[in-house]
């Protein structure tokens, strides 16, 4: 039997695979005398994938070397595939709040402040994200290919999902990454019962820039049973609550805009924030989905995470976990889908001209 698989592979995938293969060799022994071999060709293929930038230039002679940037991705699922959580379906999967609605607010606020650009002291960056879906390739290529330099940027604004708004909860993430962020959302809001979470790192875009220690602020309207499948569509949408979670964003950045001193970064507590992961265990690893077949280089780890009482640093590269090769983000993906909560495993890492073993336990995932 010979088993062929084109495009990119998930853990779930190549769980299936091995199972298969496990399954053969059982009907095997119980025939006697057959040998059935199993081989898998995963064929990789690139696509191209663009994100777009747009600047408005600040007014202030020294200010507008300064940036806010204001992002949302614009990817979906296509027709479903493996995120799809509509099982085998091949509808289209239109992505209405998923993420057309915080790429129309990203443009809402790209035309509101074009028109008020005689009053910006900073420069604002506007940006639409591919390769979200992916695992924030689109974001994690522009904070290692900036469009002005990161030290310059002095906070970035995430939009995903903000089409949804019920009973005027909004959640709000990477109130940590500066100690200004609290009040200043608070002080400002207009109405929303605010659901705050400290954490900077998230399964979003913002978590790219965040890893570069710049402030983040991360809007979300909440979750909802159409969540990555076809039926999230814009019938669906609460413009009136999408505009307002809008109106709010502009007031925030105006307000970062007309400070003297720019936000300043902080460590922020490790919570959970915004949509959720598909693995058994916790980590506290911020992988770059960087190309690679020499390991998976870690853009972060988490205060004390698994990862992080395991002398994990950021820009270690991880080479073998759990007894498994790690050559590239698809290996580790793999290993996280076969490894248990509770267990102590083995994990290599090359950290500058070392290679180190140290022993990691994972947590289960809440």
């Amino acid at each position: 039997m010979t088993a062929k698989w084109s495009g990119m592979a998930d853990a779930s995938q190549l769980n299936a695979l091995e199972k298969a293969k496990e399954n053969w060799a059982e009907y095997a022994q119980k025939l006697g005398g057959v040998t059935v071999g199993l081989s898998v060709e995963i064929t990789r293929r690139a696509v191209p994938a663009y994100n777009v930038v747009g600047v408005i230039e600040g007014n202030d002679p020294k200010l507008k070397r300064e940036y806010i940037v204001i992002g949302a991705h614009y990817d979906h699922l296509g027709h479903g595939g493996d995120s799809s959580l509509a099982p085998n379906s091949s509808d289209v999967h239109h992505g209405a709040d998923d993420n057309a609605s915080g790429t129309a607010g990203m443009l809402e606020l790209a035309r509101i402040f074009s028109g008020q650009r005689g009053q910006l002291r900073r420069s604002v960056i506007f940006i639409a994200f591919s390769a979200e879906e992916s695992g924030l390739i689109g974001s994690n290529a522009y904070v290692n290919n900036p469009a002005a330099p990161l030290a310059n940027t002095v906070a970035m604004i995430n939009l995903d999902m903000i089409g949804r708004l019920k009973e005027n909860k909004l959640t709000i993430g990477g109130i940590g990454t500066s100690p200004e962020f609290r009040k200043l959302v608070e002080s400002l809001n207009n109405g929303f019962t605010l659901q705050l979470s400290e954490d900077g790192f998230g399964p979003s875009d913002h978590s790219s820039f965040y890893a570069k220690q710049i402030p983040v602020l991360f809007f979300f309207s909440g979750t909802h049973e159409d969540y990555h499948k076809p039926s999230d569509t814009a019938d669906k949408i609460n413009y009136e609550g999408q505009a307002k979670i809008v109106g709010f964003v502009a007031e925030i950045a105006r307000a970062i805009d007309r400070g003297a001193a720019r936000p300043a970064y902080a460590v922020a507590r490790s919570q959970s924030s915004g949509r959720a992961t598909g693995f058994r265990v916790y980590l506290g690893t911020v992988p770059n989905y960087a190309e690679s077949n020499d390991g998976m280089l870690l853009d972060a780890v988490r205060d004390d995470s698994p990862a992080a009482k395991a002398g994990l640093k950021a820009g270690d590269k991880i080479v073998k976990l759990a007894g498994r090769e790690i050559k590239n983000v698809y290996d580790y993906t793999y290993a996280l889908g076969e490894i248990k909560p509770d267990q102590e495993y083995e994990v290599e890492v090359i950290r500058g001209d070392q290679r180190l073993k140290l022993k990691l336990t994972p947590q289960a995932r809440r």
